[in-house]
This record gives structure tokens, sequence and C-alpha cells, in this order.
């Protein structure tokens, strides 16, 4: 847990442990998958929302793919993404232990700018020992 912003693609903490965000910085992606963003919660269910941005205004067909231990658990196909904002948010559960990975490529040709980010809240520890959640 720090008080003060440790940088891009660190999942860190508020200082009572409550609230958990990471944030991506701007990836420049082509047309091959490229990894956004990745972490892994410790002993805390995380429950938050992961928001999508194409900093590139484009017209270009972009893939966004989000994995729960290289298992996809979503992709998403956009079009022509204009005036920079962001995608609506995508409701999301992370289990403690649990690597989360953020990926992107361009359907079409060239390279876009992507970031993604993921705000929420922490819920509940795991006890390392007998795994029994705690509130």
């Amino acid at each position: 847990m720090v008080a003060t912003f440790s940088g891009v693609n660190t999942l860190q903490f508020s200082p009572d442990n409550k609230h958990a965000f990471a944030y991506s910085g701007v990836v420049l992606v082509g047309t091959t998958k490229t990894k956004v963003m990745e972490f892994t919660p410790t002993s805390f269910y995380l429950v938050g929302e992961l928001s999508i941005f194409c900093i590139s205004d484009t017209t270009d067909d972009m893939e966004y793919i989000v994995e729960l231990d290289d298992y996809t658990i979503m992709e998403m196909n956009t079009t022509s993404f204009k005036d920079y904002a962001p995608y609506q948010p995508i409701p999301i559960i992370i289990p403690p232990f649990t690597k989360i990975t953020l990926s992107a490529f361009n359907l079409d040709s060239g390279s876009k700018n992507v970031a993604m980010n993921f705000t929420g809240k922490a819920r509940g520890s795991i006890e390392q020992l007998d795994l029994e959640i705690r509130e």
C-alpha cells in the first residue's frame, strides 16, 4: 500500500486498502496483439471497471482483449473511434491471485495509441493458510 502514485502498469491501492487502480499509460499498438497492461492482485477480490481509450482519431477497426490467467474472457471490436472519448466502462470482478492481461491490436493497418485503466474496490481478503474469506 502506498499513498503516492507509483507509475503505470502497476496495481496500486489507496492508503486504507479499500480502493485499487491501475493505469496502462499510452501504448502504441499495431497489427499484432500487444500487451497494454498486466497485473495480479494478491489476497483481495477486485470489483470495478475497465476503461478503454483509443487516443488516436481513427476509422480503423480495433480489437481489445481481456484475459484472466491466460483465458480470454472478452474480446471487443470497435470501429470509427472519434473525439478521444472512452468506451463504456466494462464491469469486472477479478479474483485473488488471478493474472489479468489487457491487450489490443489494429485489425486494419498502421499503429494507434491506446490506454486501458482499472479502477475499483478491494473486497475481502483471503487468509493464505486456509483460504478462508475475511471481511
